[in-house]
């Protein structure tokens, strides 16, 4: 049975948007645990005199949800001017763990184009609560995708899509090296169009002010930060119930807190900057979950870390 037509209710929506949000989480992360360690991504990345200028971005994550440390959310990328390789991993934490145990693992490989990334292969793992879920895509050369999802639901319920509708579109993981490397200094101005290998969504993205951030015992970055909304819009993949149910009450857009984390290129003297989410709210009729950058490292240096671990 679809997901979605399984239940419309508000926990579902709530993990439907905590998944969106996980996705904006871009390059890195530390590890969960030693027992689960992120995956040693170059092995796939042929470093060449021209593919040598790698960047390599790890980001920690902590979402809270009604006051409770709900979510550990690691990712850790390895970009070069031609490829890009990450990897994250998502784990259920404290009373969310008690009763919604569940870890996922994903991982994306992809080129970089005048466009923006563009995917290669994509694999998501998900153990839990609710059971077992994976997706595995890999790109055609007409431009749709190769996708193998167990259970099948979503787009792969109600006859699969086109090529022309997915020909634009990115995984999750790769949606989020949009905003980390948005040369045009305007992450606030853009809209994204993600498959996740059963729905396609768009993420748009438009400016609600600035902000200076303080730290706090579950936040480690302190400054200006750009504020953004965030608008989940529903493609295809998507039961009619979950329409109706959309119609009544629509999910509210995300706020995210996007910084400019400048950094020494690998060529002497060329200076860029990653910009990286620090802060994501995400409200509902139910419950608000707010998620906090912990750790940010690029090229090996710490740039950020909280004081206080929760």
């Amino acid at each position: 049975m679809p997901e979605e037509t399984k239940s419309v209710k508000r926990p579902s929506r709530l993990a439907a948007a905590l998944g969106a949000a996980a996705l904006l989480a871009l390059p890195a992360g530390q590890s969960l645990g030693e027992s689960t360690p992120a995956p040693t991504l170059t092995r796939t990345i042929t470093l060449t005199p021209q593919t040598s200028a790698v960047t390599a971005v790890d980001l920690s994550y902590q979402f809270y949800g009604g006051g409770f440390h709900v979510l550990s959310l690691d990712t850790q990328a390895v970009i070069t001017p031609q490829n890009y390789e990450i990897a994250s991993q998502v784990q259920t934490e404290g009373i969310a763990d008690t009763f919604f145990n569940g870890h996922m693992e994903s991982q994306a490989r992809g080129v970089m184009t005048p466009q923006g990334p563009q995917l290669l292969s994509y694999s998501q793992d998900y153990e839990g609560t609710f059971g077992e879920r994976s997706v595995y895509m890999s790109r055609t050369n007409s431009g749709g995708y190769d996708v193998t999802a167990v259970p099948e639901d979503g787009v792969h319920a109600q006859g699969g899509l086109s090529d022309r509708v997915l020909q634009k579109t990115v995984d999750p993981l790769s949606a989020s090296i949009f905003t980390a490397l948005n040369k045009g200094g305007a992450p606030c101005r853009q809209v994204i169009p993600v498959f996740d290998g059963r729905r396609v969504f768009n993420l748009r993205f438009e400016p609600d002010g600035e902000d200076i951030l303080e730290p706090t015992v579950e936040e480690a970055y302190a400054g200006p930060a750009l504020r953004c909304k965030i608008s989940y819009e529903a493609v295809a993949g998507y039961s009619q119930k979950w329409k109706v149910a959309e119609a009544k009450d629509p999910l509210k857009p995300f706020t995210v807190w996007i910084a400019r984390f400048p950094f020494e290129g690998k060529e002497k003297g060329a200076g860029e900057e990653l910009y990286v989410p620090v802060r994501l709210l995400i409200e509902t009729r139910y419950i608000n979950a707010t998620a906090h950058l912990s750790r940010v490292v690029i090229d090996g240096m710490e740039r950020v870390a909280a004081q206080h671990t929760p």
